[in-house]
């Protein structure tokens, strides 16, 4: 008799005391049968109380089929990576340390995978859920990005062009994984994710939104200062590139070209909200679309100076 969990939810941690023990709170009291999946915690070298939250909630959710591991190799492909290697289930749940899932996430992910057969991954509704309760005045469509907001609506459907699934709540088959390489770990930051879901189109594998696959992603007050708003910004262009640093020149002009036109494009969207009386969401569009512009261009530079 197999008794293996059919489902492994991983979290990859670092230096999340503050919303830790809330995303593995919020996996306690699933709809589904507590045998059904299992929580695989990676601690990716914090430095905090991560290890002593982690081992108090093993202590006091005997009935949970809990791991808790410490990958010394820093970064979070290398987390993901290592918890895909510990996992027993045939699917994969990856969940952000400061998110909240619903009661009926596992179950959905279950239910999703056995009705669609030919889908390799999904995402799902990602819902920010703010410090202070208030959504930032600069905040819109197209800044979702920087506190990884999904909503594509209300029907299972395909992402938009360009849109795959955020890390911060991912499903995918455990065998697709290890068929398109599992991640890179020469990435950083978001790019990690992107390359995954480049991975599975390369393959021709199949992941579509689930908009009843839903978290609450918490934000803290320092993730969207401005400061926050110019780093996050830069670090998405520069792990672009590195993303695509091994591919032909053309390529990397193309995604240079398209990094430019946005920028422009941007500069457009901007006159119209300054026109609705919204010049924040203006600013900070065109500050996040001219550092992510300029991430790009400085690691390739980099990259060019490094040749030669």
């Amino acid at each position: 008799m197999n008794n293996k969990p059919l489902v492994s939810v991983i979290i990859c941690t670092y230096n999340r005391e503050k919303y830790l023990p809330s995303a593995l709170n919020s996996l306690k009291n699933q709809t589904v049968d507590k045998k059904k999946y299992e929580i695989i915690i990676v601690n990716n070298n914090s430095t905090d109380n991560t290890e002593e939250i982690s081992k108090r909630f093993i202590k006091e959710n005997p009935e949970l089929n809990i791991k808790y591991v410490v990958e010394t190799q820093r970064g979070l492909s290398a987390a993901r990576n290592r918890g895909i290697k510990e996992s027993d289930g045939e699917i994969i749940i990856f969940i952000d340390d400061d998110a909240e899932v619903t009661p009926n996430y596992v179950e959905e992910a279950i239910k999703f995978f056995q009705t669609y057969d030919d889908v390799d991954a999904m995402g799902g509704k990602i819902i920010p859920k703010y410090e202070d309760g208030k959504e930032p005045e600069w905040m819109s469509i197209f800044l979702w990005g920087l506190v990884t907001k999904s909503d594509w609506g209300n029907k299972i459907r395909k992402y938009p062009y360009s849109k795959s699934p955020y890390g911060c709540s991912m499903a995918l088959r455990k065998n697709v994984l290890y068929d398109v390489g599992l991640f890179n770990e020469q990435l950083i930051f978001r790019s990690e994710d992107k390359y995954i879901f480049y991975q599975l189109k390369r393959f021709k594998r199949k992941y579509i939104y689930n908009p009843n696959f839903i978290v609450f992603h918490n934000i803290s007050k320092e993730r969207i200062t401005k400061e926050a708003v110019k780093r996050i910004s830069f670090s998405v262009g520069a792990g672009e590139y590195d993303r695509i640093k091994h591919q032909s020149i053309l390529k990397k002009f193309i995604k240079l070209i398209e990094y430019f036109l946005k920028l422009l494009i941007s500069v457009l969207i901007s006159f119209y909200y300054v026109i609705k009386n919204h010049p924040l969401k203006g600013e900070y569009l065109i500050l996040n679309r001219w550092l992510t512009f300029l991430g790009y261009i400085k690691r390739m530079l980099d990259d060019s100076s490094k040749i030669k």
